[in-house]
C-alpha cells in the first residue's frame, strides 16, 4: 500500500490517480453554498482499456465529504465552546 497527502494547503487542489479499469480524482479546496469545506471524491470507468475490456462503475460515481463543525460528545460542557473556524455564529448564538 502507498499513502499519498493531499490536503488543502497544498500546491494542487487535484488529485488523479489511476488504476485499472478507473480513475480517481480527489477534490480538496472546496466549498459549499454555506461556506463549509468539502472534498469531492470521482471514481470514472476507464474504457476500453488496454485490451479493449469494458469496465464500468457500481454505486455512485461522486461522494461529496463535507465539515460538519465541532463535534460535541455526551458530557461536553455547553458552557465551554469550542470554536471552530469554518462555522459562524448564528444570531444570538455562540459569539453572536
Amino acid at each position: 500500500m502507498r499513502t499519498v497527502e493531499h490536503f488543502a494547503d497544498g500546491p494542487h487542489k487535484l488529485l488523479r490517480i489511476e488504476a485499472d479499469g478507473c480513475a480517481i480524482n480527489v477534490i480538496v479546496g472546496l466549498h459549499d453554498d454555506n461556506g463549509a469545506r468539502m472534498t469531492v471524491v470521482e471514481v470514472e470507468a476507464r474504457y476500453p482499456d488496454g485490451d479493449a475490456m469494458q469496465w464500468e462503475v457500481e454505486g455512485p460515481n461522486v461522494v461529496v465529504v463535507r465539515r460538519m463543525g465541532v463535534q460535541h460528545l455526551v458530557g461536553d460542557s455547553p458552557y465551554a465552546p469550542v470554536e471552530d473556524p469554518d462555522v459562524v455564529a448564528a444570531p444570538g448564538g455562540i459569539g453572536g
